[in-house]
């Protein structure tokens, strides 16, 4: 299928979708990480001028995402908002339609550092929280990437927003990346306003470079 990569990591069949999620086939779930709703309009009100829409942006991101898979879960790996200034009408209306629009769908948020800094969600929100370390289908959900102890398990997390460097003799690019480590797998930053931080991997390491709507393995 079109913007997907499978791929087996220990013995653990994923799909590594092109927008920038995992999905996990055998228990019907989407994984994405670092979507930062609203940030820019915190970048706003600090009157920095910066485009608008780019929460709708991410949010069509996962409804792509939910589309090519059939999900049932969605769950953010962290850092769902920006900070407490991002939950503005204009975040608020872009996310209500969408929560209706996904539905059965449930949605679960392993708080992140960024989601620390939030006095609370609005309580008809669907959103359900979930402790760091939670196991769904020997998959750890973690918002810092952590070494899992049980040597059979793999740990999905975000905050780092991975990014490979690529250079050519005429061009030099940044690209957004999926990255392997010591049975961690750190999803690339899904916000549309979202920067990213240039990794190094061992040789030891697998990296999936997220390049228009394909998913390709790199090195």
């Amino acid at each position: 299928m079109h913007g997907r990569n499978p791929v087996t990591i220990k013995n653990h069949q994923l799909w590594l979708c092109s927008p920038g999620g995992v999905f996990d086939p055998a228990a019907g779930t989407l994984y994405v990480a670092d979507t930062h709703f609203g940030k820019d309009a915190t970048f706003r009100q600090h009157a920095v001028p910066v485009p608008e829409g780019t929460t709708d942006e991410t949010l069509q991101k996962i409804k792509r995402m939910l589309h090519m898979s059939s999900a049932t879960k969605l769950v953010i790996l962290g850092d769902m908002f920006h900070d407490q200034a991002t939950l503005t009408p204009s975040t608020v209306h872009s996310l209500e339609p969408f929560f209706d629009e996904i539905a059965p769908v449930s949605v679960y948020l392993v708080p992140g550092n960024h989601d620390s800094q939030l006095r609370r969600l609005p309580s008809h929100w669907p959103i359900q929280l979930v402790k760091p370390g939670t196991i769904w289908n020997n998959l750890i959900v973690s918002h810092y990437p952590v070494v899992p102890e049980d040597p059979s398990a793999i740990v999905l997390a975000g905050h780092i927003h991975p990014a490979v460097r690529i250079n050519s003799r005429t061009d030099r690019l940044k690209l957004r990346c999926f990255w392997y480590r010591e049975g961690t797998l750190v999803l690339p930053a899904l916000g549309s306003f979202t920067g990213s931080q240039i990794i190094e991997p061992k040789t030891t390491d697998q990296v999936w470079l997220v390049a228009d709507h394909e998913v390709i393995q790199w090195g």
